[in-house]
């Protein structure tokens, strides 16, 4: 088999996937809207199994278990959602409501209003996209420095001029965004709670004092695992150790 073939055959089988995927998709939302939930999940399941992700099936996955009342996997996947769209206000409505049911009542440290606007402007697009932005930029930029180069008349040389020295700027400001979408998603490592009740200690053993309890469906994030333990940091800014199979990692 050569080598037009072979690629053929891949796009041909890759095309075959998407189109059952695509069928498993319809009859999961046909069962989710006969009420049939668990048999819902389980098709949704089976579209994971395959590799395949998407904010629409993690929504949809988090609406099932909603139904189910089972909160925890709820948030899970409307969390995962928003870390593939954290602007998509279907997942964030919903998310909401889900956590209007939780136990624990975390409150979470009051934002500073400017770097709540950046951190919201760096969220605007993912790491990848900002990329893809900053790349269009420096092509850009160039285009227009050609054009002013090679350009006579002076009008026009003014024009390419500010247009080019414009997307400079651009191209460094959203080089800045993508290395801090970058770092904030290196340096976030969210994760839910699926244990009932959990016990957040003083350090990594059962001898440590208790600083608190934790219940199903609260978000935490982590910051080191040491054997079985892991030390995490609620969105109030407590800190603590709890077992590491209390929870499941979001990303």
């Amino acid at each position: 088999m050569n080598l037009d073939k072979i690629k053929l055959f891949i796009i041909l089988f890759s095309s075959i996937l998407l189109g059952q995927n695509d069928d498993i998709f319809d009859k999961a939302n046909e069962l989710y809207n006969e009420g049939k939930y668990y048999d819902a999940i389980e098709n949704y399941n089976l579209i994971l199994d395959d590799g395949k992700h998407s904010q629409e099936l993690y929504y949809n996955l988090g609406n099932s278990y909603y139904k189910l009342n089972d909160i925890a996997n709820s948030i899970f996947y409307y969390e995962k959602g928003l870390i593939l769209d954290p602007n998509n206000e279907k997942i964030i409505n919903n998310l909401a409501y889900a956590q209007n049911m939780l136990i624990d009542k975390i409150e979470p440290l009051p934002k500073n209003q400017i770097l709540s606007f950046f951190n919201d402007l760096v969220n605007l697009f993912s790491y990848e996209s900002w990329q893809i932005i900053y790349i269009f930029f420096e092509y850009l930029a160039l285009i227009f420095f050609l054009l002013y180069l090679f350009s006579v008349k002076s009008k026009r040389k003014k024009t390419f001029f500010i247009i080019s020295s414009t997307c400079i700027l651009l191209f460094f400001s959203t080089i800045l965004l993508a290395d801090f979408s970058k770092n904030n998603y290196q340096n976030n490592n969210p994760a839910i709670i699926f244990e009932k009740q959990v016990e957040l200690r003083l350090e990594p053993n059962l001898r440590s004092e208790v600083v608190n309890t934790l219940h199903e469906g609260t978000k935490l994030n982590v910051i080191e695992s040491i054997n079985e333990w892991s030390e995490v940091k609620l969105s109030n800014g407590n800190k603590g150790w709890l077992t590491t199979s209390s929870f499941r990692l979001i990303k």
